[in-house]
């Protein structure tokens, strides 16, 4: 009886060690999930430090699960069309489209309602407003463009300027550069992965582990969203945007505005986020509105709860992008 249990227990056991073989073969050769820092390698390092970094131009490659094409300038957009008025839209990963097809970004969609103009996509991920000024005076103002959609994100009041390291990955503003991804490691650390050994080692090496800790992460990610959407509904006044903050982007929007022609059509996009910032917002706009541009507050079309990608809490979905559209085409139009 023993030896019997002692057998069905070996066979439970080489059962188990095959089954997670066979994912982990299966995750690895796929690709679906990789091991280890890979960083997106569509930038380079900038000639100018203001800019910093910078998407590389005539670029085909797949990043943030989809393709980003780029054209001569570095721009996600295809090459400039001298026939048609041409409309630039400035800001982040927002603007770009993180996780979005091109034609799905917010440049895309607005070509596409309106196809006698021109929409050049010089959204590039991390920047903020003094990076932006820099992307115009140095690439875009020779264009002459006819309009300006300058998209702001509440992140944009973190104006650190982030820098490419030797592996293409972006980091924070004060990283060390000695403290390569590469040899960190952040391996969950509650409930039954938390449990087991060797977590720096699974964490480098396992692409099953990994991929289970991206579910988690993403799980966890969503449940932070709705409970930060809730509890700003509650607390509307509760703002996170200090005045300070809001002074210092003051400045730099002044510095940017003195780069554009009083014949320019100006549209300021204020992009919703978890928190309502029902205290700052007004004072962003006036802002906006006090140098003569239109604001769209997009907070007054979906309020705090804009869908998000699906694997991540804070990029729109190309819903939402199309519907934002809409929005801002209106701007346009009046």
């Amino acid at each position: 009886m023993r030896k019997e249990w002692l057998i069905n227990i070996g066979l439970l056991t080489a059962s188990v060690v095959l089954c997670i073989g066979m994912m982990e073969f299966a995750l690895r050769i796929t690709g679906i999930i990789q091991i280890g820092p890979h960083p997106p390698l569509i930038y380079q390092t900038s000639n100018n430090p203001a800019i910093s970094y910078e998407l590389i131009p005539d670029l085909d490659r797949t990043a943030y699960r989809s393709r980003v094409r780029t054209n001569a300038l570095g721009m996600r957009s295809e090459e400039i069309d001298p026939s048609r008025p041409l409309f630039v839209t400035l800001g982040d990963s927002i603007t770009f489209g993180y996780g979005v097809e091109n034609e799905e970004t917010i440049a895309a969609r607005l070509e596409q309602k309106l196809p006698e103009f021109q929409f050049l996509n010089a959204g590039v991920p991390g920047y903020h407003l003094g990076q932006e000024t820099a992307l115009y005076r140095e690439k875009i103002a020779t264009l002459q463009p006819a309009g300006i959609i300058l998209v702001f994100h509440p992140n944009d009041m973190n104006m650190g300027t982030g820098w490419l390291d030797q592996d293409g990955v972006l980091r924070a503003e004060g990283d060390d550069p000695r403290d390569r991804p590469a040899l960190r490691c952040s391996p969950i650390t509650t409930g039954i992965l938390g449990k087991l050994p060797a977590h720096c080692w699974l964490d480098r090496h396992s692409a099953l582990y990994v991929g289970v800790k991206k579910f988690i992460l993403m799980r966890t990610s969503m449940e932070e969203l709705q409970k930060g959407q809730k509890e700003s509904q509650q607390n509307p006044q509760s703002d996170s945007i200090t005045d300070a903050q809001i002074d210092s982007y003051a400045k730099q929007f002044v510095a940017f505005n003195a780069l554009l022609s009083p014949t320019q059509k100006k549209i300021f996009v204020i992009w919703p986020d978890r928190e309502l910032y029902a205290v700052s917002r007004p004072k962003i706009r006036k802002i906006a509105a006090k140098y003569g541009f239109s604001v769209v507050d997009l907070y007054d079309t979906f309020g705090n709860e804009a869908k998000t990608l699906s694997w991540d809490s804070v990029h729109p979905h190309p819903e939402t992008i199309a519907r934002a559209a809409e929005v801002i085409m209106s701007a346009l139009k009046q």
